[in-house]
């Protein structure tokens, strides 16, 4: 690749290196238009903007086309439902982009965003970026519609499009060294592989897991870490989440949510390997998602957990290699030591619990 050009606007570097702009589309028609029309509006440029429908059945492909129509960097990819990680993949295998970032069909991106990451890139020359986000409902996208189609919101309202992000607040930038990452970011919760950009050479022939659909960007990211010297941290929320409450996050128990223990325990294995002394953060995080599964489990019947007898016992027997990691015990918050000692010791009794406190009957 050669030297890109550079100049200086506005206090950010400018650089003219194309970035593929991949974006998973599974019937989202009700929310792409308000995702493109936030990635088309960048003030950087030279984008490919790579739309993967996964054999959506809704309107999605239709809205994708007219979308090619009007902006000849935008680019449709079908194909077979496969998953979010099948999709990812296909669009990586397309990419012509020195830098690659991944941005969901239901979320949306500050008009500045791949700018100032690129920016952030350059300066520290790092192998990736990451940006803060700002979790974003239904009221804020209607207030996203309605300042686009040129409507004044109230200063109230203003403010409120404004507020701190949901990691901490206040724009300003920093490089950390990949160790420092993993123990202070990965390790701490930050395992989502969008809103951040990456140099596509260091992503080289890694994917993303298939077959996975929670935790599927943890062990991407993990991946990554053997290839990776510097990471950039932009403390800006340029990147808009979209808490959708018909997404898995919110859902009842189905049989993939036991794919975020899977992941961990994966993690864990690839992070011991590259930096033991800090396994037991993993193990933390291990045991968690051990219970929080276990607590899925625990808004079913009595029946219907009999029947998923085996992902229960799945859940104890994670939970139990996490707790025998005395540093990752030891660093456990308080309420998950109370919760972990009556899980591991009287399982049924603890989802019995948490069903009656979950459905207000305690």
């Amino acid at each position: 690749m050669g030297q890109p050009h550079c100049s200086i606007l506005g206090g950010i570097v400018q650089v003219t290196d194309k970035i593929s702009v991949i974006i998973p589309v599974y019937n989202a028609e009700k929310y792409i238009s308000d995702c493109l029309e936030s990635v088309v509006r960048q003030t950087y440029k030279n984008l490919e903007i790579l739309l993967v429908d996964d054999g959506s059945k809704d309107g999605s492909a239709g809205i994708c086309q007219e979308w090619c129509k009007k902006d000849a960097r935008i680019r449709l990819l079908q194909k077979e439902n496969g998953g979010v990680s099948s999709a990812r993949n296909l669009g990586l295998q397309e990419a012509s982009g020195e830098y690659v970032t991944f941005v969901d069909a239901d979320d949306w991106i500050g008009e500045r965003m791949l700018e100032k990451l690129r920016a952030c890139i350059e300066r520290d020359k790092s192998e990736l970026a990451m940006c803060e986000f700002r979790e974003v409902n239904s009221d804020d996208r209607k207030r996203l519609a309605w300042k686009r189609s040129g409507g004044k919101l109230s200063d109230n309202e203003e403010a409120e499009q404004g507020r701190k992000p949901a990691i901490c607040g206040g724009e300003n930038t920093s490089a950390l060294s990949v160790k420092d990452y993993v123990e202070n970011c990965l390790l701490a919760g930050n395992t989502r592989c969008w809103s951040i950009l990456f140099d596509k050479k260091t992503i080289g022939d890694i994917r993303f897991p298939e077959g996975i659909t929670i935790g599927e960007d943890l062990l991407f990211l993990v991946a990554l870490l053997p290839y990776v010297k510097m990471v950039s941290i932009l403390k800006s929320g340029e990147y808009c989440y979209y808490i959708n409450e018909e997404g898995a996050m919110f859902s009842g128990f189905r049989p993939s949510y036991m794919d975020q223990i899977t992941c961990w325990q994966r993690a864990c294995g690839k992070i011991g390997q590259l930096y033991p002394e800090y396994v037991y953060k993993g193990r933390i995080a291990l045991f968690q998602a051990s219970l929080l599964t276990a607590g899925k489990l625990a808004l079913l019947t009595r029946q219907e957990r009999k029947e998923k007898a085996t992902c229960l016992e799945s859940c104890i027997q994670a939970a139990k290699e996490a707790a025998r990691d005395r540093k990752a015990w030891k660093g456990l918050p308080a309420g998950y030591k109370v919760k972990g000692i009556l899980f591991l010791n009287f399982p049924s009794l603890y989802l019995d619990l948490y069903h009656m406190w979950k459905c207000g009957s305690i």
